[in-house]
């Protein structure tokens, strides 16, 4: 069996285990952790952090058109777009962003869905997965769209990921502990499970600090960028990198400075952590985008802090924007390499636009834009501002 060193510190309070039979051990390496320091500053104009905008038309899809982009996924010849709220379908383009396939089989069967809760890639790059929580099943598809296989989950999964050829990662909801599945696992309060690609778990980490009947967040986030995992408890100061033999601290979230909060445990609830959101700095635990260069954090009651991953240094950003495209750098949830992705819907880029710089861009992304028509990529490579 496969065992995981881990460096967790949640201020040197977080439990964890490793290993089905219960063991765990860490490495306490914190020399790949950056700090990222809150504080109070001069807030940098958007615009000046964009050196390139570069941009995509998602092409024509048929009768099912992209409502809203939950996942969105990067490869050398595809982008792959999950809709799990809207259309409840996954589309695929090739990197000029003309159609290619569209998966969408909303029904009971063996090859279908009922919902998607989130997709995920193989190691090769040439299958989508698709987590359906309401069958508990994964449904596996070519990039043509053709089904391949189904796999039964032990239990939903708020996110799954390949961590190489022979290891997956498993993101609980939080309540995989009342499931049979784990009814003799010893770790079930974990959350994150380590399995082979049959599904059958080899290890585990991070227990659940939160009490489920109270706290109604997802209690771990998952994000991946290119070939980085990060994970995040749930309004906690700390993101964590995960690999197929680690699972380190990364990125420390320091809002001594302004007084912030982090680190909720069991007494986390709707009740008390609603209010502070607009009135205190609160980080909500979650690494909101990363590139090569840059990561990008949003602090309830602060706004967006951009870290550069080289110089170490932070900047705290205006949400203006004098430029026809800067204000859209703070939608970005995704990224390819050394650019921040935006998704736009087609029809804002038919409203009003006063004549600013960029607006050459802006006209030349909207020409032949029907309010009908897939959104638009943007594709934003950032400098640090002069």
């Amino acid at each position: 069996m496969k065992h995981y060193s881990f460096a967790l510190i949640f201020a040197g309070l977080l439990l964890y285990s490793c290993g089905g039979d219960g063991t765990s051990n860490s490495t306490g390496d914190l020399s790949r952790m950056d700090r990222v320091e809150i504080k109070e500053q001069r807030k940098i104009m958007v615009d000046s952090i964009v050196e390139k905008i570069d941009y995509v038309k998602l092409g024509e899809t048929g009768d099912v058109l992209i409502g809203k982009v939950t996942d969105l996924l990067i490869t050398p010849d595809h982008i792959i777009v999950g809709d799990a709220r809207q259309a409840k379908a996954v589309f695929i383009f090739d990197r000029a962003g003309n159609s290619q396939a569209v998966i969408s089989r909303l029904g009971r069967g063996p090859q279908e869905y009922q919902d998607i809760r989130t997709i995920f890639l193989t190691p090769d790059q040439q299958a989508i997965g698709i987590v359906d929580n309401s069958m508990k099943k994964l449904l596996y598809f070519d990039l043509q769209g053709n089904f391949i296989k189904k796999q039964d989950l032990p239990f939903s999964c708020n996110g799954i990921e390949f961590l190489d050829d022979k290891t997956m990662m498993l993101v609980s909801d939080g309540w995989a502990d009342k499931l049979p599945a784990l009814e003799t696992y010893p770790n079930k309060k974990d959350l994150l499970f380590f399995t082979d690609t049959t599904l059958q778990i080899q290890s585990s980490a991070i227990v659940n600090p939160f009490d489920v009947n109270k706290f109604y967040y997802a209690p771990v986030y998952k994000k991946k960028f290119d070939d980085r995992i990060y994970v995040g408890k749930a309004f906690g100061d700390t993101i964590y990198q995960v690999t197929a033999d680690e699972i380190f601290p990364r990125y420390w979230i320091d809002m001594t400075a302004v007084d912030g909060v982090a680190n909720f445990g069991e007494d986390a609830s709707n009740e008390k952590i609603a209010p502070m959101m607009n009135n205190i700095p609160l980080f909500p635990g979650n690494l909101y985008v990363e590139s090569d260069d840059y990561a990008l954090f949003h602090i309830s009651g602060m706004g967006c802090v951009l870290f550069n991953k080289h110089t170490k240094k932070g900047y705290n950003i205006e949400y203006v924007s004098q430029t026809a495209l800067g204000m859209y750098i703070v939608r970005a949830e995704f990224s390819d390499k050394n650019q921040f992705i935006s998704v736009i819907p087609a029809f804002e880029f038919l409203t009003f636009c006063p004549d600013v710089p960029g607006i050459e861009l802006w006209n030349e992304i909207k020409e032949g834009l029907t309010d009908e028509d897939n959104p638009v990529l943007l594709f934003y490579t950032l400098k640090d501002p002069e």
